[in-house]
């Protein structure tokens, strides 16, 4: 499904919550795809909703609570420690651009402007600054 298009919040008699657990837990899915299921299947029986939209979403609400948790994981995998080392990596670099900038590339001794200007040129594509940098050591004009 996309996104959260229509919520309303509601307060469910606890009769109804029990059944709703027992239906949660017969089918192993969660609160809210059983929440979603039993209105699918109420506005289907009633001719509310075509029967493709019912099958499009009795699949959807359908699916094991657990199957639903393992994709979600499998899409956003932790970082290894050597993909955090290279965002902090780069996060420093942006930050020391950033300072060299606001310092002026030509207030600083030659051996260090140079190291900043090969590294610049190492990091034009993936840090914003180092392309001011060079246009620092290019003698061009700051623009944004």
């Amino acid at each position: 499904m996309s996104g959260r298009p229509n919520a309303h919040m509601t307060f469910l008699p606890s009769p109804l919550f029990m059944g709703l657990i027992k239906k949660m837990a017969a089918q192993e899915i969660g609160q809210s795809a059983a929440i979603l299921d039993c209105v699918n299947e109420s506005l289907h029986s009633e001719g509310h909703i075509s029967d493709a939209v019912y099958d499009k979403f009795k699949k959807a609400y359908r699916r094991k609570l657990c199957d639903v948790v393992e994709e979600r994981q499998s899409k956003s995998q932790p970082l290894t420690k050597e993909q955090m080392n290279e965002e902090k990596s780069i996060a420093d670099l942006q930050k020391q651009f950033s300072n060299i900038l606001k310092q002026g590339l030509d207030t600083l001794p030659e051996k260090s402007k140079e190291y900043w200007i090969k590294k610049a040129e190492e990091y034009r594509d993936k840090i914003p600054n180092a392309k001011f940098v060079l246009a620092c050591a290019n003698g061009e004009p700051l623009k944004e």
